[in-house]
């Protein structure tokens, strides 16, 4: 491919990532400093990209230059940003997802997938003081958040957020089609996390365990529901105006990873989880046609339960509430 060739389709591949209302022109004169008159003539290709301009665009777009030009070699280029553990907010990090979310839904056609460690995060912000609950034991336990390390949790103390921009995020997966490969373990580290907190003394009030133990059950009836009928919807609306396309795959011998893969127009992006509740991603394309056919593989050993296999459904949900009885009984 020759280098006029290979600019217009570096400028293509940054067009592909802009919003709809972002002209890739004025993308490129705001990044580079340019006039758009300048910026036109490097589109069009009357003028070449320097290695600085290519360095900014490719730091900024997040775009792997050893994955463009096609490389041969073995390293992998991830981007994300960790958490900082000494000013964690809840606020940044839901807004963080809202904007991600906001972002897969800029496409004409977009498809998620998921593969299942935990029930997928973006489930619990239909149920605000589940949702509350998890990101606190998140940020006590597993990111040391100095603010928590001492006191109790009480969902009253944090249920604004999650009733506002958790809704948000809750709203904008609703309209996102989504495949989920589940296994029945998925359900166990939000209830071993209750029964820490129970047994430990961190719940401020009884009332709030027996609340957070109804969101769970709630929650996997809301789930039910919408695998039965194989599209999303918000709790208690199961006619939307539009029905978002919702299968789930149950596989008895895989636990998955909290993989994300997503499909968007002609792109596609793999985000890794890591070290809890931090995501790094990629757009390298072998890594992301190897994720891709790894998924493929998995659904076909895997059991579709969205609308069909009625009895396999029925029994994966019962053993999921059976799970959520036995310990709530101790509670």
């Amino acid at each position: 491919m020759e280098a006029a060739e290979l600019q217009t389709a570096f400028l293509k591949q940054i067009k592909n990532q802009l919003p709809s209302n972002l002209a890739l022109v004025d993308a490129i004169a705001d990044q580079l400093n340019l006039s758009n008159d300048s910026a036109y003539r490097r589109i069009r290709g009357e003028k070449h990209l320097t290695f600085d301009e290519i360095q900014i665009l490719s730091a900024h777009y997040k775009i792997s230059l050893d994955s463009f030009l096609h490389l041969q070699n073995d390293s992998l280029i991830f981007w994300g940003k960790n958490i900082n553990r000494n000013e964690f907010d809840f606020e940044n990090y839901l807004s963080g997802i809202v904007r991600q979310l906001e972002y897969f839904l800029n496409a004409d056609k977009t498809q998620m997938y998921y593969l299942n460690k935990d029930i997928p995060i973006f489930h619990h912000f239909m149920f605000p003081e589940l949702a509350a609950f998890k990101c606190y034991f998140w940020s006590r336990y597993d990111l040391d958040y100095p603010k928590f390390n001492k006191g109790q949790f009480l969902i009253e103390d944090f249920i604004d957020i999650f009733n506002n921009t958790g809704k948000k995020i809750s709203d904008l997966y609703l309209q996102i089609p989504s495949v989920e490969i589940w296994n029945l373990d998925c359900i166990n580290t939000t209830i071993r996390q209750i029964d820490y907190y129970r047994e430990t003394r961190i719940f401020k009030s009884q009332k709030d365990i027996e609340t957070v133990y109804s969101c769970l059950e709630k929650l996997i009836d809301h789930i039910e529901l919408q695998v039965e009928c194989g599209y999303k919807f918000s709790p208690g609306k199961p006619q939307p105006e539009k029905k978002i396309k919702y299968d789930v795959y149950i596989n008895e011998f895989i636990l998955g990873d909290n993989t994300i893969a997503v499909e968007m127009d002609e792109e596609k992006m793999v985000f890794l989880n890591h070290n809890v509740i931090n995501y790094i991603m990629t757009n390298n394309k072998d890594f992301i046609n190897y994720t891709f056919e790894t998924l493929k593989i998995l659904l076909k050993k895997s059991m579709l339960i969205s609308e069909i296999g009625e009895k396999e459904r029925q029994l994966f949900f019962y053993n999921l509430r059976e799970r959520i009885h036995e310990k709530r009984k101790s509670a």
